[in-house]
């Protein structure tokens, strides 16, 4: 798992949503979902756009930790 994927997971779980409820709020399909929290994939700009929006989260953050060492 990388930094992205824990702050993603931390977000929805602090929310009690399941990796279904999120996807389906932000157009992104559980099963990919699922491999951006477990840090398989690396989300597209739009994913991170709308689940930053989702989250309510500063424009920005989430993409920064894209690039923190892991």
């Amino acid at each position: 798992m990388n930094k992205f994927g824990e702050m993603i997971l931390t977000l929805r779980t602090e929310k009690n949503l399941s990796t279904k409820d999120v996807g389906q709020a932000v157009a992104i399909p559980q099963s990919r979902y699922s491999e951006l929290e477990k840090g398989i994939r690396v989300p597209t700009d739009s994913q991170i756009e709308r689940l930053e929006t989702f989250y309510n989260v500063t424009a920005g953050k989430l993409s920064a930790l894209l690039k923190t060492k892991q």
